[in-house]
């Protein structure tokens, strides 16, 4: 991935970097696919080269089967324009993601064809996410390269308008009676040449207020389509600028506009999309403070020493927590971890004027001597989370070094040397993205932050009911409607450890089983004294002859441990027997995070009916002898 000359983020020219191919492949003969995952991402990070991206791909192609653990998902591209070489950098950005990325791709031009014959390979393929990736130009030339033919009153113009979102709704619609995966559309970039040239802003109907009307059809075309999502293609090449972006040469020779340089840039963006749809987005930034927060090391620089305000350097400190700040409001819980003396950090988050971030930001902090991997390793049991949905962000190379080795499941970002390039490497990868913001994501923060006070009243009670009783929790179960139907999709592909069968739902598949009478899809919201934790469970459930067969049973970690599994599953009983049915039952699927999770039914009377050779468990509830009962303690 050749950097462009007008791109903040440099990789790194230092001599001394270690053999970082050689660790990749060393890791991966050893099984240890974590550490070669992180050392992939190094190897990226420090020489994002074509190269790099050939090595890896080579290094996935040469695994078998299956091997090592990686998450198979499939990526259908349909494109107007020839996009072959992004393959290598497609599948080296899925493998530091561990996925193991199988691409479909027909000749271009043949969108059309491939959406609108049921019997094409696209669905043949049966892809996880199907990409359309088009030019402008290739679809609307009459707006992009025979814009002056057209006549000035620009009537037909307008028509084109028009036929993109009849073609492209077309097309969607085409897709999702076939397909219930996602679908992520290209939108327009601005033309490479004003053919008006710097008349084209004066003109009743300019090329870019085409181009904006384009993009605007296209946003109504896939609006009410489920799970389709526009890529800000038009984004990506204004940020990168259309010289660095397109390669002139081959886009007439080959019909291949976009650099081979510009092709990972372009596979970072769907792999931001593909880490989403797969529930791999991260959850918690820990960050580190002395030269990250702020410039200069507190404990020696002193409260009006280090660098933090209006003035540079300061300013790229300011700006830095704004973001951070950001990710915090969009549901990214925050921790801090540094070696520092508590009491000169207090000082900076209570008096400094400058300090955007608070502690009622800060969901955790470990403020010691210690090493930074034990203090990851007691946040994550604290927030009772997964160590690999945590990002580290740290300026000292040692102390990152240090997490990788200990840790490698944690994704660990080094800092650069100038402080206006932090927001840039944060936010390069898009690691928290997610495809929408729920009431939950903006105030997620809040709800870790109830969830601790609810465990310190759990420490202070005399026994568990008294406490069940003093959290005073009101249960809120509904059918999934449109309104929650993002967040209960989103559930589906983020919780894992309370998840019986960690079966993930796109929204669109979620869709299909709230309009089928005989599917339940049910939310479950729980309030306790402390506030409202949102939408926290899902369950979804099959109706065969006189059975209820569970399908998805899932509780977020907030709120593990109060016994709303319980208020769960008698709502099953009691929705079973009012439609005279006998028996409830489901299937526990062992995961590497669900232990929590795999006693549910032994510990509520189910009687174990089978065990395959893969350790998946059959549970069956006969309501003739056994029911659950909802807990008292829940109003």
């Amino acid at each position: 991935m050749t950097e462009p000359h007008n791109q903040p983020v440099q990789p790194s020219k230092e001599a001394d970097h270690p053999d970082r191919r050689a660790t990749v492949r060393a890791s991966l003969d050893g099984g240890a696919v974590e550490s070669a995952m992180q050392s992939a991402r190094q190897l990226l990070q420090e020489q994002p080269s074509l190269m790099n991206f050939r090595f890896l791909r080579q290094l996935v192609d040469g695994l078998k089967p299956d091997e090592i653990g990686l998450k198979s998902y499939k990526i259908a591209l349909l494109s107007s324009f020839s996009i072959e070489f992004i393959h290598d950098s497609l599948i080296a950005l899925g493998f530091i993601n561990g996925l193991r990325i199988e691409i479909y791709q027909p000749g271009f031009g043949l969108i059309n064809q491939e959406i609108r014959d049921v019997k094409s390979g696209l669905y043949a393929f049966a892809p996880d996410v199907t990409i359309l990736a088009i030019e402008g130009e290739d679809w609307f030339p009459e707006i992009y390269t025979e814009f002056m033919d057209a006549e000035p009153s620009g009537g037909s113009l307008g028509a084109v308008i028009d036929r993109c979102k009849q073609e492209i709704g077309s097309l969607v619609r085409a897709f999702r009676s076939t397909l219930t995966t996602p679908l992520l559309v290209h939108n327009f970039a601005l033309p490479r040449l004003r053919r008006a040239g710097i008349a084209d802003f004066r003109l009743p109907i300019g090329q870019a207020k085409l181009v904006a009307n384009l993009n605007r059809s296209l946003d109504e075309a896939v609006a009410d389509i489920v799970d389709a999502h526009i890529v800000d293609y038009a984004a990506l090449v204004h940020h990168f600028g259309a010289q660095n972006w397109y390669d002139a040469r081959m886009r007439l020779y080959a019909k291949a506009p976009i650099a081979n340089g510009m092709l990972g840039y372009l596979s970072q963006e769907y792999m931001r999309y593909c880490r989403a749809f797969g529930g791999l987005a991260k959850k918690c930034l820990v960050v580190d403070l002395d030269n990250t927060l702020w410039g200069g090391v507190i404990g020696e620089d002193g409260i009006e020493g280090i660098q933090l305000g209006p003035n540079y350097p300061g300013s790229a400190f300011v700006e830095f927590q704004r973001v951070v700040l950001d990710l915090h409001r969009r549901g990214v819980i925050l921790a801090i971890a540094s070696k520092n003396n508590p009491a000169d950090v207090d000082a900076v988050f209570l008096s400094h004027r400058f300090m955007m971030i608070r502690k009622e930001h800060v969901a955790e902090m470990e403020i010691h001597w210690n090493p930074k991997s034990d203090s990851l390793k007691r946040i994550a049991k604290r927030l009772n989370i997964g160590l690999d949905h945590m990002v580290f962000v740290d300026d000292n190379p040692a102390e990152c070094e240090q997490v990788r080795r200990e840790l490698p499941m944690v994704t660990v970002i080094h800092l650069p040397r100038r402080p206006e390039l932090y927001v840039e490497t944060l936010c390069a990868e898009g690691l928290f993205d997610v495809l929408g913001l729920s009431d939950e994501d903006r105030h997620r923060g809040q709800l870790y932050q109830q969830r601790a006070q609810a465990e310190t009243m759990r420490s202070a009670s005399g026994n568990i009911e008294d406490y069940y009783r003093d959290l005073d929790m009101q249960l809120s179960i509904a059918r999934v409607d449109q309104a929650s139907r993002a967040r209960a999709a989103q559930l589906t592909q983020k919780t894992n450890q309370f998840n019986l069968t960690t079966v993930r739902y796109s929204e669109a598949e979620l869709a299909g089983r709230m309009a089928d009478p005989n599917w339940l899809a049910i939310s479950v919201g729980v309030r306790d004294r402390f506030g409202d934790n949102g939408i926290v469970g899902i369950m979804l459930a099959h109706i065969v002859e006189d059975r209820l067969d569970v399908d998805t049973f899932l509780l977020s970690c907030r709120v593990i441990g109060r016994t709303v599994e319980t208020a769960m599953l008698a709502f099953l009983c009691d929705t079973a027997q009012e439609r005279g049915l006998k028996k409830i039952c489901g299937l526990v699927v062992p995961t590497e995070k669900n232990l929590p999770a795999r006693d549910l039914y032994k510990r509520h009377g189910f009687s174990l009916q089978s065990e395959d050779v893969s350790g998946i468990t059959r549970w069956v509830l006969d309501m003739e002898f056994e029911l659950v009962q909802r807990p008292a303690w829940f109003g």
